[in-house]
């Protein structure tokens, strides 16, 4: 009996022992950010008057950014969420991505969030055969306002049933998924990110297996499934090509070198074919989706701002100079979708301030 006392008070003891710790150790620890810290774009200001219109993403919705105003396009989540938002030139409308649980569709957008028309229905009818379903991102148009390049999930092995995007491209008004222009490298998870070029060909990330290292090479499409001309290595692992509007240089995101643990935001010169020495302007960062000013000013990018691991808007004035001013903080506490490149428009739109 005196036995069993023992055991019982040396188990409370423990457990005694056990709380205090934890406490002592919750007790050093800082307050871990949550969403509810993050705010509604269309209630904050910005810190910087960018040019022009950007449209961006934030938790299944997508935003116009113009003349300082954030203004919500209020597109319903029912279905899924948008994302990657592409301006059509010379217009105020776009296209975005609505990504639903199994498949995701393009639809063509008016400025302010009204859906002119579904572009691509890629759900199977038949339930059990979900497999079949399609996926289609990162839609860029081209500077005639009316061709779409696209990532899209065929052709699809039969066998496998393996889902590595190729880049494809149609038009808006026309067939959507026309033309097959690459060849991805199969179980990589295929060729992102395509956007067009003055000349017509096609700037994309194009990921590759080699030695058992997944890694992503950018490349040039010239001809619909031609040999690709390939402007990065793969010790660079670079990836995420934006092309600057006078098509003298490419900002990209590298990883080689950090081991996987951090980012670099470089910008290189292009000329026939060819990438020059890399200069860094961001270094070890999490830096996402590069995007151009119109007027070639500049550049925004996604990166943290603080320990919340919130992704905001950063600015590079003078980017395409030989000496860039430093990075600034657009915006704060607002965590935009790191997967959605933003989308800029050389056009102003009204301001309107969210109530």
């Amino acid at each position: 009996m005196r036995r069993a006392v023992s055991v019982i008070v040396l188990l409370a003891l423990m457990a005694g022992f056990g709380f205090g710790v934890n406490r002592l150790i919750a007790s050093r620890k800082h307050k871990i950010p949550t969403e509810a810290t993050v705010f509604i774009p269309s209630a904050t200001r910005p810190k910087i008057v960018l040019p022009g219109t950007l449209y961006l993403a934030q938790n299944g919705d997508i935003y116009r950014l113009s003349n300082g105003y954030f203004t919500d396009l209020h597109l319903s989540t029912k279905s899924g969420s948008w994302m990657q938002p592409a301006y059509i030139p010379n217009s105020q409308n776009i296209v975005a991505v609505l990504r639903a649980a199994e498949y995701s569709n393009l639809y063509l957008l008016s400025g302010s969030g009204a859906i002119l028309r579904q572009l691509s229905n890629n759900s199977n009818p038949h339930i059990d055969k979900v497999y079949l379903n399609n996926w289609m991102f990162y839609p860029h148009i081209g500077a005639d306002g009316t061709t779409v390049y696209f990532s899209y999930d065929e052709p699809k092995n039969s066998t496998t049933l393996a889902v590595d995007f190729s880049v494809w491209s149609g038009t808006l008004s026309g067939k959507l998924a026309n033309k097959l222009l690459t060849n991805s490298n199969p179980f990589t998870g295929g060729d992102v990110d395509p956007t067009p070029l003055a000349n017509g060909s096609v700037l994309y990330s194009k990921f590759a297996i080699a030695n058992g290292n997944a890694y992503s090479e950018i490349a040039i499409q010239v001809k619909p499934l031609a040999k690709p001309i390939v402007l990065t290595t793969p010790a660079q692992d670079c990836g995420q090509p934006a092309p600057s509007p006078d098509g003298t240089r490419v900002a990209m995101i590298c990883i080689g070198g950090t081991g996987l643990q951090s980012t670099r935001l470089e910008v290189a010169t292009m000329s026939n074919g060819k990438l020059g020495t890399p200069t860094t302007l961001v270094n070890n960062c999490l830096c996402a989706d590069p995007v151009w000013a119109p007027d070639g000013s500049g550049l925004v990018y996604y990166n943290t701002a603080d320990v919340t691991g919130h992704f905001e808007l950063w600015w590079i004035k003078g980017a395409l100079t030989v000496a860039p001013s430093p990075p600034l903080l657009v915006t704060t506490n607002l965590d935009f979708d790191a997967s959605s490149p933003p989308s800029w428009s050389p056009l102003s739109s009204v301001p309107v301030m969210s109530r």
